[in-house]
């Protein structure tokens, strides 16, 4: 049975309860009794007394937040990149690449240095464009599908609940949350915001309305709106109030009439959004587009779904204000971010694939070259930049950052990367090896300390402690045996859930005292799909799945990618692609079947960020490599992303 470790004041607050003769806080329930906890979420049911959805594969909230107190699944983040410098140690804005899932368990654990106190309870504002798990078309560049939308609704339903559980634990108690849905989910996810916001904190279902595109339908009426479901973390968010300025053909009861001669009325905002909203703010007109961003727009970046920076901008404008931090975990192509960075909000954004990071970058460096989101005034309030015109300043510092990449292959191959393979494991857990602190213990296996005690590594490089030993009484026993009996308080052990273990144990020493064994457990399937398989989420081949929701099963690893290519009439020729990466049947990638898509830079430079102009994914390719494409520049540079996200360095085509 596992020892219970509660604070002075846990163990006061128990005490005090049961001499008044009332209940414990609820809060106790994991760390007194983690069975029951595991099943049953008591605290959300007994707040929420709400109709709630049930459905296969559901999981408890505290199951669900104690996978990222253990550390399974709570990726290590890597700076891969940074932009402009900071001082004294000041805010970097982070777009990050990998499973957004992750990335949140990481943010909850808040260990990580990179994010340490900086974002955990801190951010202002969450807005979310998930996939909509339908089958619905949308329209790419050239009239492709956005999304394949083939994730089963209650596994869709189920990786969104638990993105979501995380995002409350990562708002501020007066931020807010917006999720983006089409009519087909809204409904469900409805019924899963009530459950983890609570009922009571439901503001507004906000209809972003729109006419464009739509064919005539026998069966029903053309869709025209999507829908933005609003929710707070707790009573202390307030609306900023914005007042709309709406022009009548005629007078109205109360209307006025402006210097033009039209007679309008200033009504609050209201929750349907369509076309240009004029708002009034300090007896100016701000109008804000929210119409959706078609082929001629100055604004289209080419990523499907893509939204309006007026839709944005009106949400940040009523729920935020300068120096807020504002997160996008379906960060897509960046409007939140780039409407944040012209707003003076901090901002997160985080994307699985390459093409979404690639493009974000690009939208940050370029974003000068964009629409100011609100107008710039000097120190005496002169206007000095409209809304409207051109931003022209520069991004603030941010850093391109991976999560859960590691840059070793084969880690699995135990006899020649056994100290890789320590390092990995020990890194799931935020731990790092401290060779001087483990001397004293005298024992085998021990390469870190956490919390001041001993750390194990559990040593399935020797086949027989993989498949024959077990940790059991007896090894532990073993373990204390080791030590001279003298071992007491805490031990830990790192190993694959797969092998067999007794839990949380204790155990006495020969003086009586009790040695406390606990088990840091990762999936086995975090190793075997990475270096036997290397069976993980693909990046999309084509624009069609470029949206898909990713909750990966595995961290991933940078591989050295090769490319080589030439110019023909017309476009180019990959000539050579080599990848190590291995396909399901644990094969090498063929011929130029292990890419995922081409980045190409029209105007490249050595030496200066790789700025994507155009991505050709791989159904674009030829089986001889070759990329038809018009207008190639003199400066071009390439570069290949394989099927798990590893890219090649820029490649200048001569």
């Amino acid at each position: 049975m596992a020892k219970i470790k509660l604070t002075n004041e846990e163990k006061a607050g128990i005490i005090e309860a049961l001499n008044k003769g009332v209940e414990p806080s609820p809060d106790l329930l994991p760390k007194l009794f983690p069975g029951t906890a595991e099943k049953f979420d008591v605290q959300a049911l007994d707040r929420a007394k709400i109709p709630t959805l049930e459905y296969s594969g559901k999981r408890s909230k505290a199951t669900i937040l104690a996978e990222a107190g253990a550390g399974i699944g709570a990726a290590p983040l890597q700076n891969v990149r940074c932009f402009g410098d900071i001082k004294n140690g000041g805010w970097r804005n982070l777009i990050v690449q990998g499973d957004n899932l992750q990335f949140l368990k990481a943010c909850y654990k808040n260990v990580d240095p990179l994010i340490k106190n900086k974002v955990k309870g801190k951010v202002k504002l969450i807005y979310i464009d998930p996939p909509f798990a339908t089958k619905s078309d949308f329209g790419g560049k050239e009239g492709q599908r956005s999304y394949a939308d083939k994730v089963d609704a209650a596994e869709f339903t189920e990786a969104l609940r638990e993105r979501l559980i995380y995002l409350r634990e990562l708002l501020a108690d007066d931020g807010s949350v917006y999720v983006h849905l089409d009519q087909k989910m809204s409904h469900y996810v409805k019924i899963i915001l009530d459950e983890v916001f609570g009922k009571e904190n439901f503001r507004n279902e906000i209809v972003w309305s729109y006419r464009s595109g739509g064919a005539s339908k026998k069966e029903s009426l053309p869709r025209k709106h999507d829908n933005l479901l609003f929710y707070a973390k707790s009573s202390l968010f307030e609306v900023k109030t914005q007042y709309e300025r709406q022009y009548l053909n005629k007078p109205f009861m109360g209307s006025k009439i402006d210097k033009n001669g039209r007679f309008y009325v200033d009504t609050l905002l209201r929750d349907v959004l369509e076309g240009n909203i004029n708002i009034v703010r300090n007896d100016l007109i701000m109008e804000y587009n929210t119409r959706p961003v078609l082929n001629l727009s100055s604004e289209r970046t080419g990523y499907p779904t893509q939204k309006p920076e007026g839709l944005l901008e009106l949400i940040l404008e009523v729920a935020t204000k300068k120096e807020d931090l504002i997160m996008d975990i379906f960060a897509g192509s960046g409007t939140t971010i780039s409407v944040a960075e012209k707003l003076g909000r901090r901002w997160i954004a985080c994307d699985f694939g390459k093409h979404a990071i690639y493009t974000m970058q690009r939208r940050m460096l370029r974003i000068g070259e964009s629409k100011a989101s609100v107008d710039e005034q000097d120190k005496s309030g002169k206007v000095i930049v409209k809304k409207g015109d051109l931003y022209k300043k520069t991004p603030k510092p941010f850093c391109i950052i991976s999560s859960g990449a590691y840059d070793f292959s084969h880690v699995m191959d135990l006899r020649k990367h056994k100290e890789t393979y320590i390092d990995f494991v020990l890194g799931l857990f935020q731990l790092s090896r401290d060779d001087d602190k483990v001397k004293k213990y005298k024992l085998a296996n021990i390469y870190a300390i956490k919390d001041g005690d001993p750390v194990e590594v559990y040593p399935i490089w020797d086949d027989q402690f993989l498949k024959e030993v077990k940790i059991d009484q007896e090894y532990l026993r073993g373990i204390i045996a080791q030590s001279g009996g003298k071992l007491k308080g805490d031990y830990f052990i790192i190993t694959p859930e797969s092998c067999a273990n007794i839990g949380d144990t204790v155990v006495e020493n020969r003086d009586g005292k009790d040695v406390n064994f606990q088990m840091l457990t990762f999936p086995y399937k975090v190793l075997e799909d990475i270096s036997r398989t290397l069976e993980l989420q693909e990046q999309p081949s084509s624009q069609d799945n470029v949206n898909n929701l990713i909750t990966s099963t595995a961290f991933y690893f940078n591989e050295d990618v090769k490319l080589k290519a030439k110019r023909f009439k017309g476009g180019l020729q990959i000539t050579k692609f080599d990848t190590k990466i291995l396909n399901k049947e644990g094969k090498r990638f063929e011929g130029f079947s292990g890419i995922a898509m081409l980045l190409i830079d029209l105007d490249y430079e050595p030496g200066k960020p790789f700025d994507m102009d155009v991505t050709v994914f791989a159904k674009e390719i030829e089986e001889d490599g070759l990329v038809k494409i018009d207008a190639l520049t003199k400066k071009v540079g390439l570069i290949a992303i394989d099927k798990h996200g590893n890219e090649s360095k820029p490649f200048e085509l001569e």
